[in-house]
């Protein structure tokens, strides 16, 4: 599943979740939590209203809570679908919104029926439509903001460099795969099997980790278990637009699952010369 993939490999988007990043984003929130106060409280005192602005403060970051924990969450999954179009992202998308705004929903009812008489269901109820709806625009700002933290590059026109070699150790001994030599690879259990020329070698890592260490030098997911070396595919079978199978130079055929097909087909059509 899609944003079941997201979740575990979110983490390795962009960058890591280490203190820079958490305090750039916690910088953020707090940057959020001061305009929104204030413009409550300006609003209070145009209207004549008691206006403390201390308890304008705390209503607020009440109520943004939540997001000083999903702004490097939706960040990092934006970051994840950097280079994807948003079409392709949707589903992953689609899914990740519903869930923070159903967690979010659920936390103003109970945050908010503390100290009252009211139940976190009659909360939820008091609410409207549009309290809500600075959530949304924080979650669009959030991932599309991590969106552009890996900026785009024509393979075309890219400099040529050196991808290196990955080392792959067995049975007391280290041997050096160069990642050109790399024809795909596929998940087998707790191995990743390396499609070479005229064989497979076994490494031992996860698919998320090969992903990362290979897709600066141009490889390809195109499975939840298969990636490619968009250079060493031979022939895309398709049905429609919509690529199915790949075969690569060795003749092996890997297939393309729904959510990777039209970045296979962009990644494929940039490299045609014009």
């Amino acid at each position: 599943m899609a944003f079941v993939d997201d979740i575990r490999e979110v983490r390795r988007a962009g960058f890591p979740l280490r203190a820079p990043f958490l305090a750039i984003t916690s910088i953020t929130w707090l940057a959020c939590l001061l305009v929104f106060a204030t413009a409550g409280w300006i609003d209070a005192v145009r209207e004549h209203q008691q206006a403390d602005f201390p308890a304008y403060l705390l209503a607020w970051m009440r109520g943004l809570l939540p997001w000083l924990f999903l702004f490097p969450l939706v960040f990092k999954l934006g970051a994840r679908h950097a280079n994807t179009n948003l079409r392709g992202s949707a589903h992953s998308v689609l899914i990740a919104g519903t869930t923070a705004m159903v967690a979010i929903l659920a936390y103003a009812a109970i945050a908010f029926s503390i100290g009252t008489d009211r139940t976190p269901l009659e909360t939820l109820a008091s609410f409207g439509v549009r309290d809500f709806l600075w959530d949304v625009v924080l979650f669009a700002m959030a991932f599309l903001a991590g969106r552009q933290m890996r900026p785009e590059q024509d393979p075309r026109t890219a400099p040529a460099a050196d991808p290196g070699s990955l080392a792959i150790k067995s049975s007391g001994r280290v041997e050096y795969i160069p990642v050109a030599d790399i024809l795909g690879a596929t998940a087998q259990g707790n191995y990743i099997a390396l499609h070479l020329a005229n064989r497979d070698v076994l490494h031992r890592t996860t698919m998320a980790q090969l992903e990362t260490a290979l897709c600066d030098v141009g490889f390809v997911r195109i499975h939840r278990s298969h990636l490619v070396n968009p250079s060493q595919v031979s022939t895309a079978r398709s049905r429609g637009e919509s690529f199915r199978i790949v075969e690569l130079s060795n003749g092996a055929r890997l297939p393309v699952s729904d959510r990777y097909r039209a970045e296979l087909r962009r990644t494929m059509d940039e490299r045609v010369l014009d």
